[in-house]
């Protein structure tokens, strides 16, 4: 029988968040923190990451394009993150939304990897968003952390993070 369980939460370090730790994670991966000269390994839970993903909306800057060209999605991931955190000045910046969603175990990798890729798309990157997210599976406990960000991309970096959303008519909603 398949499980429901989302939980929605804000990564800020204004309550001791790292973003780029928090990726690393995600990711069981190596990644550097280019602002505390940090580095994070989470390799050891190699075996559950099922697949990994940078989703970006259609209308991606050249410098984001640029940045990640020929890297993994971990360092893809890594140079993201890394950005952001260099924009954001505040100690207690709010950095990034994360949502983990329970999978069901009754559909095929596949066809879990199609559900959240879709999820993404429809409400997610079609709004702007830049989308970072993995699927772990361990032990029988199928799951997606999907990581976006606050702001929307523009040609500098990132913009405003209240930015209007707009229906499918064009008016405000």
């Amino acid at each position: 029988m398949a499980i429901m369980f989302v939980r929605a939460q804000v990564l800020s370090r204004g309550a001791g968040r790292n973003i780029v730790s928090a990726a690393a994670y995600r990711h069981r991966a190596r990644m550097m923190d280019e602002q505390a000269g940090t580095s994070f390994s989470y390799r050891g839970g190699a075996y559950e990451l099922v697949h990994e993903e940078l989703a970006l909306p259609d209308q991606m800057p050249a410098w984001l394009r640029t940045a990640i060209d020929g890297r993994s999605v971990a360092g893809a991931s890594e140079v993201l993150w890394n950005a952001l955190d260099a924009f954001e000045k505040r100690a207690d910046a709010q950095l990034a939304r994360e949502l983990i969603i329970a999978l069901p175990e009754e559909l095929t990798r596949a066809e879990n990897i199609a559900l959240v890729r879709e999820f993404v798309r429809d409400n997610l990157t079609s709004k702007g968003m830049v989308v970072d997210w993995v699927y772990h599976d361990k032990e029988g406990n199928p799951h997606a952390h999907v990581l976006m960000t606050l702001r929307p991309l523009t040609e500098e970096g990132f913009g405003r993070k209240r930015v209007t959303i707009m229906g499918e008519d064009g008016t405000p909603l």
